[in-house]
């Protein structure tokens, strides 16, 4: 006896030995009659021996019928009480949860879904590490991930779950040493600030668009940069001119620190994804996790983009 449909023969025994009568149970049950009767019948080939002596008028338990009784009971007790813990994990979710992102992201981001996230599930812990390096997702123990550029890691499952919009930038001290440019081919003037790591899109080159003509563009940078972060701060500083994420860019351009070049052409979007082993059977707090980072992630890009944070 090894399945679900033996523990349901067990449960409908114990209701017919509770009811006193087969029809009785499946009343209760709401099953047919026959149909009943064929499922003891099954349940007591298996068994090897009768479970129920019936007569005209009456039914009573076998000597068999009072020992699997009695371990029936005990064993549906251990069934529910298994159940009602699984419920109530999928209801309070436990255990720990090890995220990996890009930094920028992470740090802007991530951080602040994450927060939320533990609040509505105290009972789990998190642990967020910031890594721009290719990671080896499955090796290194990440329960999910939050990624730009391309895959490093054939093992994991990646889904689209948001786009970052960019703009080229300089600081306004840049601009007074450079005429300001008014067509791509004029940014070969200017000092390119780009991205270390060179599994994201912005080490040394861009694409701008405008009309659907698109103007690719190869730098010799003068500084290689880790985070989008570091960029942001050195740009400002009139190092060099870089693309920056909208949400990063835009309050520095309303407040003046650095100025928008070429407004007319756009970047593509690069893509924000979020990353998790591909085996399919999840651990309820990861695939819970997923769903939130999924439906909270692009919100608050939004709030960003916005100006509202």
């Amino acid at each position: 006896m090894t399945n679900l449909n033996d523990l349901q023969q067990i449960r409908e025994f114990v209701q017919i030995a509770e009811s006193g009568s087969i029809s009785a149970a499946a009343k209760i049950l709401g099953m047919a009659q026959p149909t009943l009767s064929r499922h003891l019948a099954a349940l007591e080939t298996q068994i090897g021996s009768p479970l129920i002596r019936r007569d005209t008028h009456t039914m009573s338990l076998t000597d068999a019928g009072r020992i699997v009784l009695a371990d029936a009971r005990e064993l549906l007790t251990l069934a529910d009480r298994m159940g009602s813990r699984l419920r109530s994990e999928r209801h309070s979710l436990r255990g720990h949860l090890r995220i990996v992102s890009v930094v920028d992201v992470g740090q802007w981001i991530v951080s602040r879904v994450l927060s939320r996230f533990q609040k509505l599930h105290p009972h789990v812990t998190t642990e967020l590490h910031l890594i721009n390096r290719p990671t080896k997702f499955v090796k290194e123990g990440f329960d999910c991930g939050i990624m730009v550029g391309g895959p490093t890691d054939r093992r994991v499952h990646v889904k689209t779950i948001a786009q970052l919009h960019r703009r080229i930038v300089a600081a306004p001290s840049l601009l007074q040493q450079h005429e300001t440019p008014r067509h791509p081919d004029d940014l070969s003037r200017f000092p390119w600030l780009g991205i270390l790591q060179p599994h994201f899109y912005a080490r040394d080159r861009v694409d701008l668009v405008r009309h659907g003509k698109i103007v690719k563009l190869k730098f010799a940078p003068v500084m290689l940069l880790d985070t989008v972060t570091a960029l942001r701060e050195a740009a400002i500083e009139g190092a060099g001119f870089t693309s920056l994420p909208e949400w990063m860019a835009a309050r520095d351009i309303a407040a003046g620190r650095l100025i928008q070049l070429l407004p007319d052409w756009h970047i593509e979007p690069v893509d924000l994804q979020l990353a998790h082993a591909s085996h399919e059977h999840l651990p309820q707090r990861v695939q819970s996790l997923l769903e939130y980072l999924e439906a909270e992630i692009p919100k608050e890009i939004q709030k960003l983009d916005l100006g509202e944070r």
